[in-house]
């Protein structure tokens, strides 16, 4: 593949994962805008809103559809009561969507070959990809932000969580203008992971798992794998 071919193609890979990962926008009790991520997934049964659960905790408490407390997501209105569950341990929650509501959101839904994913396993290549409130901007009542991923090889894995170290100061590249080392990352609880799946000439994202924590100190990136959603939106216990 050429160099122009390669950077087109990189370029697909990249507004593909952008069209199902979407930001969330909520005010706070004192008017303080906050921002999270949120992927839509196509489970084959339902199509889902995936966060990490702190999101949704924000999303139940504030968004009570008063004058000022909504929440968008990507163009969208969410009402807070499309809130399938909450995982009671890990940090990851579920809303039930649709596919209008998906195509008001200005975003399409990721399908999977069979439902759950597979937990990443370490050495893989994977994005983390997500919308950090340090690029949000507000204009005439509107929101954005931008779309920021990271690429890299899981270096840990647990039955709760997988990770890596961004390195930041030497990341090739994030989809967006360089980020300063230890740059604060919050918003990009929610976004997704995507497993990147190659063969000898091409390569697919693979959905993986939800992004819920990060150290700008270390700057170490945790996720949940969704193994434990079911097709429903419900959680299975151990």
């Amino acid at each position: 593949m050429g160099s122009q071919a390669l950077v087109d193609y990189r370029n697909q890979m990249r507004g593909w994962a952008q069209g199902c990962c979407v930001p969330v926008f909520y005010r706070d009790d004192t008017f303080r805008l906050h921002n999270g991520s949120m992927t839509f997934v196509d489970t084959g049964t339902e199509i889902l809103g995936i966060t990490a659960g702190h999101v949704a905790d924000d999303i139940i408490k504030y968004c009570d559809g008063s004058p000022g407390h909504g929440c968008q997501v990507g163009c969208a209105d969410l009402a807070p009561d499309r809130l399938v569950a909450r995982h009671p341990k890990l940090d990851l929650a579920t809303f039930r969507l649709s596919a209008p509501f998906v195509t008001a959101g200005n975003g399409h839904s990721v399908t999977v070959p069979s439902w759950p994913p597979r937990a990443p396993r370490v050495g893989e290549h994977v994005l983390f990809c997500g919308y950090p409130g340090i690029y949000r901007e507000e204009k005439d009542g509107q929101y954005a932000t931008a779309f920021l991923y990271f690429g890299g090889l899981v270096e840990s894995v647990s039955d709760r969580n997988f990770g890596m170290v961004l390195r930041i100061a030497s990341a090739y590249d994030h989809g967006h203008e360089r980020v300063p080392a230890n740059a604060d990352l919050g918003g990009w609880s929610g976004g997704a992971v995507f497993r990147v799946v190659e063969n000898e000439t091409l390569a697919r994202l693979e959905f993986a798992g939800i992004i819920y924590e990060y150290s700008p100190v270390w700057e170490i990136v945790l996720a949940h794998p969704v193994s434990c959603v079911a097709a429903d939106g419900a959680f299975v216990m151990d």
